[in-house]
C-alpha cells in the first residue's frame, strides 16, 4: 500500500516563481492573492488576466524584499510600509524654468482660469416656506443674509448663506443653470432640488481669464514633478525586478 502510493502520488505543483535576495516565492503565494478575484467572479484562468496580475505581483513582493533588506521589516507583511519605503528610495525631483516654459506652452488649458460664481443660497424645506422668503425679498433684497440666518436650513445659513466660489460642473446642475444665468446681486426663483427649495443670490462672478507663466507655475511645476516621481518610481521598480529570477512560465497552468 505504501508503495503503490509512492509509486502513483505526486506532490502538489508548487514551483518557485519568484527569486530574489535569497527568498523564494512559490506559486500557491500567487494563486492565494488570485482567491478574492475569483470569489468575486473574474475569471482567474484567462491568460490575460492571470499575466497581469502575476506582474503586479512581481513588483509588489520584490518591492517587499527589498524594503525589508534596507531595514523596514514590517514590509513583509504591511504593503504600505513597503510602499514608504519606495518613496523615500525616490531622490527629489527638481524642474529647470525651461522645463516650466515649455510644458506651459504646450498645454495652454494650464494657464485658463475658467468662469466662477459666488453664491449665497436660502435652502428651504417646502415650497411655501420658499415663496414667502421669495414675497420678502420682493420688497427688501437688502433682506436676504438675515433671511438666510433665520430661515435657512444649509449648514451655511450661519454665515449668511454664502456657499463660495464655484465653476461650471462643481455644482447641481439645477442650481448651475440658475446661478450662471444671474447678474452680480440678483436673486434666483425657487430652484428645486433633492436637498430641497432654494433661493441663491449671485455675489460676484469671474469671468474667463489667461494666466500668466509665472501666475501658472507652481502648478505646472507640481505637475511636472510628480510626472517625474511616478517615471522614477516605475524605473526603480524595473530595477529591481530585473535583478529577480521569475518563473512566468509557472503561472499560466492550471
Amino acid at each position: 500500500m505504501v508503495t503503490l502510493c509512492l509509486v502513483g502520488c505526486r506532490a502538489p505543483y508548487d514551483p518557485v516563481v519568484i527569486r530574489y535576495e535569497g527568498v523564494d516565492i512559490r506559486r500557491s503565494a500567487f494563486l492565494k492573492e488570485l482567491e478574492p478575484l475569483a470569489t468575486s467572479g473574474t475569471d482567474t484562468s484567462d491568460p490575460v488576466m492571470r499575466a497581469s496580475a502575476f506582474g503586479r505581483f512581481v513588483e509588489e513582493r520584490v518591492v517587499s524584499i527589498a524594503a525589508v533588506r534596507h531595514g523596514h521589516k514590517e514590509a513583509e507583511e504591511d504593503r504600505a510600509e513597503a510602499e514608504r519605503w519606495l518613496a523615500a528610495a525616490l531622490k527629489p525631483g527638481t524642474v529647470t524654468e525651461a522645463e516650466a516654459r515649455a510644458h506651459y506652452e504646450a498645454h495652454p488649458e494650464l494657464a485658463l482660469v475658467e468662469e466662477a460664481v459666488t453664491i449665497r443660497e436660502i435652502l428651504l424645506s417646502t415650497m411655501q416656506d420658499a415663496r414667502d422668503v421669495v414675497r420678502i425679498l420682493g420688497s427688501d433684497r437688502n433682506a436676504f443674509e438675515l433671511l438666510a440666518r433665520t430661515r435657512s436650513r444649509s449648514p451655511q445659513a450661519a454665515g449668511g448663506g454664502r456657499l463660495g466660489s464655484f465653476r461650471r460642473g462643481e455644482l447641481p446642475q439645477e442650481i448651475e443653470q440658475a446661478v450662471f444665468g444671474l447678474s452680480a446681486g440678483q436673486i434666483s426663483g425657487i430652484v428645486t432640488t433633492s436637498f430641497g427649495y432654494h433661493v441663491l443670490r449671485l455675489e460676484a462672478r469671474t469671468s474667463p481669464t489667461t494666466r500668466s507663466f509665472e501666475d501658472a507655475r507652481a502648478d505646472i511645476e507640481s505637475r511636472i514633478l510628480e510626472a517625474k516621481a511616478r517615471l522614477r518610481m516605475k524605473q526603480l521598480i524595473d530595477g529591481l525586478v530585473s535583478q529577480a529570477q521569475v518563473n512566468y512560465e509557472a503561472v499560466t497552468a492550471r
